[in-house]
């Protein structure tokens, strides 16, 4: 069977992906599925994605095993995540039976082959704005297919094929995986100091995103000019741009409203003005993400009624200022901020949810950002009451001699205004705070790994203590979402 990119004949492939529980990596699997292929696919540990998988018919190992590619016919593809080490017992078997490996950013660009594509890059803000992006297009008749980095309730996952033209997509820049790529709207949130365990330093990154930012013909590149490395950025963009922002731009917004749990504003786009837009999620971070959805409205002649009321009615994402649950009168949310820069936005946005405490468990993500971004951490938490800091989430990567989450604690406790300290494990971190915690507080769990379940061990213990209270925390712990 051909695997030529040109001419990918999906009906009937077999294809193997090699950590397939990551976010990235089960999306492509969802639509290959979908489209007909036969999909196989391993990870390191079990989770909820790989059961989803199954139910769907994909065949799911945990742990990792040449093994894994005997079947009766050997995959066609393997497809693997750059976070998984070339020395992998899988890719190297493939490589050595003559398999087709392929990096799930190329699978990615053969994905994008035969639509307009709408391709979302950013340091923050990425996730949600393709999905806004996405429910506006489907809420607008255009039954768009869908790439996410992040799951949605309605969508079932992190993925959706439709039958129209036009594909939307989260494209990875942590690994440079996104110049793979050739969309023809590229939609650029921001560019910030990050993902430095690939890149030297915001030098590269930022040449990354001038590669980045070439649209093909007949497109444009579509980026927040409230961002000054965005706006450097654009001076090399030889294609046509279409700007927004909160402080101008062609697509612009004025009169900024934010309200608990959303964001009321005027659009001034160039046709006129859009009086009272609203956006169903909180914070100006989420009033410049629902910008780009406009500018691609804009730019495809969507009917702006009826974008209008798509973008009052996006769903919220899984683990980006989600709701885990409430119980004793202390309510409980989880967000993926893991960037100094999303933890101030996500905060802002939390503090206008409570009237009491707002008290934070903050997972470091990765050595080398725990090193790197150490001081730039040190305020990021002032909007908190109290914060206790985790261990760090590895990701993949080995530790570093002398760098621990003490770390942040230290540059919190000489940089910041809020109460810190340390938590040495999950367990001692539900302890303190279910003891901690009264009537009024509020909780937010903070990271890219698995800090979630700090909170809904809170929950829990919260419940034992008062088991005769009445509260949605047995649906939240009954909810395995990561």
């Amino acid at each position: 069977m051909s695997t030529d990119p040109a001419r990918l004949d999906w009906n009937g492939l077999r294809i193997h992906f090699v950590g397939i529980g990551g976010i990235g990596m089960s999306a492509l699997a969802r639509i290959a599925l979908e489209k007909g292929a036969r999909v196989s696919g391993c990870d390191s540990v079990e989770s909820p994605i790989l059961a989803e998988l199954r139910r769907r018919g994909c065949i799911c190992h945990v742990g990792h095993s040449a093994a894994h590619l005997d079947t009766p016919r050997q995959p066609d593809m393997v497809v693997h995540s750059t976070a998984v080490p070339l020395e992998n017992p899988e890719l190297a078997a493939a490589a050595a039976r003559g398999i087709e490996v392929v990096s799930r950013g190329r699978m990615l660009a053969r994905l994008l082959r035969g639509h307009r594509t709408v391709v979302v890059s950013g340091a923050h803000g990425k996730t949600t704005t393709t999905w806004i992006i996405a429910n506006m297009l489907t809420r607008c008749g255009a039954d768009p297919t869908v790439v996410l980095g992040g799951n949605v309730a309605e969508l079932g996952g992190n993925s959706r094929l439709g039958t129209g033209d036009i594909l939307v997509a989260e494209a990875d820049e942590s690994d440079g995986s996104f110049l793979h790529l050739a969309p023809t709207y590229p939609v650029i949130t921001n560019i910030d100091l990050e993902h430095l365990n690939y890149y030297s330093g915001l030098d590269e990154i930022m040449q990354a995103f001038a590669k980045f930012a070439q649209p093909t013909a007949g497109g444009a590149v579509i980026a927040c000019i409230d961002c000054p490395n965005v706006r450097r950025v654009l001076d090399d963009v030889a294609g046509r741009k279409i700007t927004y922002g909160t402080g101008g731009g062609d697509v612009a917004a004025g009169n900024v409203r934010l309200e608990p749990g959303r964001a009321v504003y005027d659009a001034h786009l160039p046709g006129g003005t859009l009086a009272d837009v609203a956006v169903s999620m909180p914070g100006l971070h989420n009033v410049r993400n629902s910008l780009a959805a406009l500018a691609v409205a804009v730019e495809l002649g969507l009917p702006m009624d009826a974008v209008r009321a798509a973008l009052a009615n996006t769903p919220h994402i899984g683990r980006r200022l989600e709701k885990r649950g409430s119980d004793c009168g202390v309510t409980i949310y989880d967000d993926y901020a893991h960037h100094p820069a999303e933890v101030r936005a996500t905060l802002e946005a939390a503090r206008m949810l409570t009237t009491g405490r707002l008290v934070g468990v903050f997972q470091p993500h990765r050595y080398t950002r725990t090193l790197r971004l150490q001081r730039q951490f040190g305020t990021a938490f002032d909007k908190l009451d109290l914060l206790l800091v985790a261990p760090i989430y590895a990701a993949w990567e080995p530790p570093i001699a002398g760098v621990t989450s003490e770390l942040i604690v230290r540059q919190v406790k000489e940089l910041g205004r809020v109460e810190c300290e340390p938590a040495h494990d999950f367990e001692s971190a539900a302890e303190r705070l279910a003891d901690e915690l009264a009537p009024g507080d509020t909780l937010i769990t903070l990271g890219a790994g698995n800090v979630w379940q700090v909170g809904d061990a809170v929950l829990q213990k919260m419940r034992q203590t008062a088991p005769g209270s009445a509260s949605d925390a047995a649906q939240v712990l009954g909810k395995e979402t990561r």
